[in-house]
């Protein structure tokens, strides 16, 4: 399985063929497909007066010419579900050398999962390219400025799991999985990994109404190009007693093993934790647990709730992970997740629903995710502690996303493999991070969105003491001029100080026409 996966891997160097790929071969006539691809195209025009978020005493005003051509394709049939998007952003700045911008930048994402035997074999795959962020110490840049080059590299992580499952009558229900990932930053200092992955589950059937149990076995091997090779090994057994129809009682014990190079702590030891499911109703539930592993307390909490307007949720959870982990399961607040549970009610069918979401964000120009500036680039292993809470509003005319997260990272393994990666500014070692999201959203006529746009983010180093702040507002009106075309008028500004420069502040305001076009 492994060598498959490796010649996939060579066959196709973007992330985003793979879903396509598998697509191609699933794809018969007998299958009734309902596929939808839509090219995409937006022209965009900006005056910025500091066009690579250099400090105040050494910024630059440009007008930037962006063209940045797309597609999004969607299916939904009885063998095979694919959901994906793509860009290409070209930029032509008012002087052609300027250091510390970028000419192209690409961003998509695609997500694939196929039946293949019925009952038996399923795959799932999906694929991301995107502009991240290298250290919460420098400036932070937001979709709308993909021409800033500094503190930025572009980030590429695919994934295909193929899996088996069987179910023994009422007894018991089993899922075998393999799967296998690669993360590549394109960046020198930061190591291009691949992953492979085994997962054995085992969980009781529909005999134990009762008392329900699950056992789960995992291995994960990671091959560094920088770092050493690194082994990943959990074994985790639980018991759920069913106290009443809306509230059961958890437990489970458990064992770690990790082998990467430790400050001198414990990589591995028993788990344990107690906790609870309550689901009172549809729209609401709480899932908490409180135990023990190797690093210390362990807790996590899940809570939501959906009222006929609104939707609110709040999650911690503490784990031992990794940069190439994170952009793997990104720990954003998706905006399209938020709005698919607040859509529920009116739209029963998920595809429908979906779709509805879909023109909801493009119409209103809301972003895709909130919260998407927590993760930097290190190669070591870190204890992950975060907090995040989120809150979508929809009534009338008005609609809201609000945001607020707080992550602090601990790291736990050698600090000399990221001496190559930022060198004397290499503050990304333990750093506490927190901020707020907010995306508000009126809609003047059925055809105009006016939508303010805010971030506000901190960073400190825990080990130095270094801190730095950011912030953005962005300001647009959107109007509708045909079924297929819309033009907007942006202004923004952005502000902060950095630990690159030894906390000189920078500024940046802009204003943007942009026209979108689906073809």
């Amino acid at each position: 399985m492994a060598k498959l996966a490796r010649a996939v891997t060579r066959a196709y160097a973007c992330p985003l063929a793979i879903p396509m790929a598998l697509a191609a071969l699933l794809a018969a006539p007998s299958a009734r497909a309902d596929w939808k691809f839509t090219p995409t195209l937006e022209l965009r025009e900006t005056y910025t007066d500091n066009v690579a978020l250099r400090p105040d005493n050494d910024k630059q005003g440009q007008f930037v010419t962006e063209v940045t051509p797309g597609f999004m394709l969607r299916h939904k049939g009885p063998r095979l579900d694919i959901n994906g998007n793509f860009q290409l952003q070209y930029f032509a700045l008012q002087d052609k050398d300027v250091s510390g911008t970028n000419r192209t930048a690409r961003s998509g994402q695609g997500n694939l999962r196929a039946k293949l035997i019925d009952d038996l074999f399923y795959v799932d795959a999906g694929g991301s390219i995107s502009n991240q962020g290298v250290s919460p110490f420098g400036p932070q840049v937001f979709d709308a400025s993909n021409y800033v080059a500094t503190n930025r590299a572009q980030v590429t992580a695919w994934r295909v799991s193929p899996y088996l499952v069987h179910r023994f009558g009422s007894i018991a229900n089993a899922e075998l999985r393999y799967s296998h990932d690669e993360v590549d930053a394109g960046r020198v200092g930061l190591g291009n990994t691949k992953g492979d992955t085994v997962q054995m589950t085992v969980n009781s059937g529909a005999a134990f109404r009762t008392l329900g149990w699950s056992v789960q076995l995992s291995e994960q091997q990671i091959s560094d190009k920088l770092a050493a090779d690194t082994g990943i090994q959990s074994a985790n057994a639980t018991l759920r007693y069913r106290v009443a129809p809306t509230l059961n009682l958890t437990a489970s014990v458990g064992y770690d093993k990790n082998d990467y190079q430790s400050l001198g702590g414990a990589t591995g030891g028993r788990a344990w934790n107690t906790g609870f499911v309550w689901t009172p109703s549809l729209r609401t539930s709480v899932q908490a647990t409180l135990g023990r592993r190797y690093y210390g307390p362990s807790r996590t909490l899940a809570a939501m709730h959906r009222s006929r307007y609104s939707v609110w949720s709040i999650n911690y959870d503490d784990s031992v992970t990794s940069t190439r982990a994170n952009f793997l399961l990104p720990a954003t607040i998706d905006t399209a997740g938020m709005l698919d549970r607040l859509f529920t009610p009116s739209f029963a069918d998920p595809l429908e629903r979906a779709r509805a979401v879909e023109q909801y964000i493009r119409s209103a120009g809301l972003p895709s995710a909130l919260a998407d500036n927590v993760n930097f680039f290190s190669n070591r292993y870190s204890l992950q502690k975060q907090l995040r809470a989120s809150v979508a509003y929809k009534q009338g005319r008005t609609s809201a996303v609000y945001a607020l997260y707080r992550v602090r990272r601990e790291a736990l393994s050698v600090r000399e493999t990221d001496s190559p990666l930022l060198g004397i500014n290499n503050f990304n070692d333990d750093v506490t991070q927190a901020g707020f999201n907010a995306s508000l959203s009126y809609r003047i006529t059925p055809r105009t969105v006016l939508n303010l746009v805010s971030d506000i983010g901190r960073s400190e180093s825990i080990t130095t003491g270094q801190r730095a702040r950011n912030s953005a507002v962005r300001l647009s009106l959107r109007h509708q001029l045909r079924s297929k075309l819309a033009g907007a008028l942006e202004l923004r500004r952005v502000q902060g100080n950095t630990g690159f420069t030894s906390g000189q502040p920078y500024t940046e305001n802009a204003v943007s026409a942009s026209l979108s076009m689906q073809l």
